[in-house]
């Protein structure tokens, strides 16, 4: 064979190998880097890797500061500690500076006769005179340089170690940009802990806080009721007996404001105990309608019924839909004047789900103002002439309530006069058994 096919397969065969080195270091790298997610470690094992296996006296990883401004030795082999500790090198000055604002790998066979940095040549660092700097690199952003230099077998550096740096360079950007955002993901999730834990604590004060203002409050509020009561049957004069019925309205409502107020804290922190067994709603609402019977007549509003006669049963806690019932048809009869109705319609809407439809030829709630009723303390009425009196706290308490039967809360925007409200909860299916 003529001696220039041999030297040319030989160097084929070297170019195969030197292709064949770069691939199973872009695959052992990926395996050995892929699951670290320390950035120390990650810069520690790659110049320990690049000192021991591919021969290089010196290595270093500069990263880019913060500011941006310059680079700093963040891991290294071959270098004095003082010179790890203090180096800092501004970006565009000296080589690792060149190639972290220029973005471009950078090979230099000999530092003695290279126009831009033989300068250098007298630090010392370049016994081998040839060096070569590469970028690290996150899609275009430029977040530091991979040094080496000085080869132990003091061969001049080739542009296969150039790729081969380039291979370290580009999996040490990507695992030092995954670490930097799992680190920054961890400090998310510290504070979203710390501040849930503060929420908690705030929550905790919350409800001591309310719960002894609601018992300091409840307890004279009783005492001042029941001395009324008293007082009131006492008193012969009509003027006086009215004064005395405002005041206990007036202490009818505190004690109100009060029960709302905790229900809503135990509701909101989950608190309050639910016991969930089978009921007949319609039972339920003639049983809870009936003590509105006589206060609705001596208004002068008209109550109405209309109960489907085959109903599933519901599985609720009766003691927490009475609150929910008697909220609503409350606040119907309050915002109906006298010669008015009250409709309540009870029925199977859907298989699986029973639904109570509460409607009144009051006012009516704009439609702008349907959601903003389901707020704390939003009281529908003109606020000047026509608001009733209530804690603003009764929807939000019946929608609460509803929500943890698995139910739902709204207002019929299609209702042409007056009010309509619904809500519906889950039922038992009759053909189930």
């Amino acid at each position: 064979m003529p001696q220039d096919s041999m030297e040319k397969t030989a160097a084929r065969c070297q170019e195969i190998s030197d292709r064949y080195t770069e691939l199973s270091t872009v695959v052992r790298l990926g395996l050995e880097l892929g699951v670290e997610l320390n950035v120390e470690h990650v810069l520690e094992k790659i110049v320990q890797q690049i000192h021991e296996e591919l021969g290089f006296g010196i290595v270093s990883i500069m990263l880019i500061s913060d500011e941006g401004d310059y680079l700093s030795i963040r891991a290294a082999r071959g270098l004095d500690d003082d010179i790890v500790a203090s180096a800092r090198t501004p970006v565009g000055e000296g080589i690792g500076g060149w190639v972290a604002k220029e973005g471009e790998p950078l090979l230099v066979n000999d530092i003695e006769t290279h126009p831009q940095f033989r300068k250098l040549r007298s630090h010392g660092r370049y016994s081998s005179k040839s060096l070569i700097s590469v970028p690290l690199k996150v899609g275009r952003k430029i977040i530091g340089v991979l040094n080496g230099n000085n080869r132990k077998d003091s061969n001049v550096l080739t542009e296969h170690d150039l790729r081969l740096l380039s291979v370290y360079a580009s999996q040490a950007s990507v695992t030092i940009e995954r670490a930097r955002l799992y680190r920054s993901l961890e400090l998310q999730a510290d504070e979203l802990s710390e501040a849930y834990n503060q929420l908690k604590v705030l929550d905790r004060i919350k409800a001591d806080f309310i719960t002894n203002v609601s018992h300091e409050f409840r307890t004279p509020v009783t005492v001042i009721m029941g001395y009324l009561e008293l007082l009131r049957g006492s008193l012969d004069e009509p003027e006086q007996v009215e004064k005395i019925n405002i005041a206990m309205d007036a202490s009818y409502r505190l004690a109100k404001l009060v029960d709302d107020s905790t229900d809503i804290l135990r509701l909101d922190s989950g608190s309050m105990p639910f016991s969930f067994h089978n009921e007949d709603m319609g039972e339920f609402l003639r049983e809870t309608l009936y003590k509105y019977s006589d206060g609705a007549a001596q208004k002068g509003v008209n109550i109405e019924l209309d109960i489907d006669e085959i109903l599933p049963p519901v599985f609720m806690d009766i003691e927490k839909m009475r609150k929910v019932a008697e909220k609503l048809i409350d606040n119907s009869i309050k915002f109906t004047s006298a010669g008015g109705r009250v409709r309540i319609t009870c029925f199977a809407a859907k298989k699986g789900r029973v639904t109570v439809a509460i409607e009144d030829s009051g006012p009516g709630v704009p439609a702008g103002e349907q959601e903003r009723a389901f707020e704390y303390f939003e009281q529908g009425g003109d606020i000047m002439t026509s608001k009733p009196s209530g804690t603003g706290l009764g929807l939000p308490i019946a929608k609460a309530i509803i929500i943890r039967h698995g139910g739902h809360l709204w207002f019929d925007r299609d209702h042409p006069k007056g009010c309509r409200i619904l809500f519906d909860l889950p039922a038992k299916d009759i053909d189930a058994g």
